[in-house]
């Protein structure tokens, strides 16, 4: 239907609406045991925050052996992990979680990474900064 002034069928609102989502990284994660075999279980501690602008529902993290410090497709995920509760924005939530080397994961230095929500079960503004690596390695003997 043709109307006869078309420049008038918007109208603005008088505050503004910001789009956010929550973000969430590992701030600190421990250092691994010198040398574990594999089969053999540890004990991670870890602090996750929120740094985003809005709560974050419940997640999930998960801990891996990497052989660089970056999470990537070869590496060996680790039995256990940590339930994160709900975290308003700014918030953070420490814990740890006893972990298991798989068996038959190859020998060699690894790197543990920490990663919060691992499963992917929280929209976030940065989906790519979610895991940190320990300074130090363990060798699996």
């Amino acid at each position: 239907m043709t109307e006869r002034d078309e420049s008038n069928n918007c109208k603005a609102s008088a505050t503004t609406v910001q789009l956010t989502l929550p973000d969430l990284i590992v701030t600190a994660v421990t250092n691994p045991p010198a040398t574990a075999v594999a089969g053999g279980i540890f004990k991670v501690t870890d602090t996750v925050k929120n740094q985003g602008a809005v709560a974050a529902p419940s997640s999930m993290l998960r801990y891996y052996l990497s052989t660089d410090q970056q999470r990537g497709g070869g590496d060996v995920l680790l039995g256990g992990g940590r339930s994160v509760s709900s975290m308003s924005a700014g918030k953070t939530s420490s814990g740890n979680a006893n972990v298991t080397i798989p068996a038959g994961t190859p020998p060699g230095s690894y790197y543990l990474l920490s990663c919060a929500d691992d499963l992917s079960v929280v929209p976030e503004l940065n989906e790519t900064n979610n895991c940190l690596a320990s300074a130090s390695t363990v060798v699996v003997q």
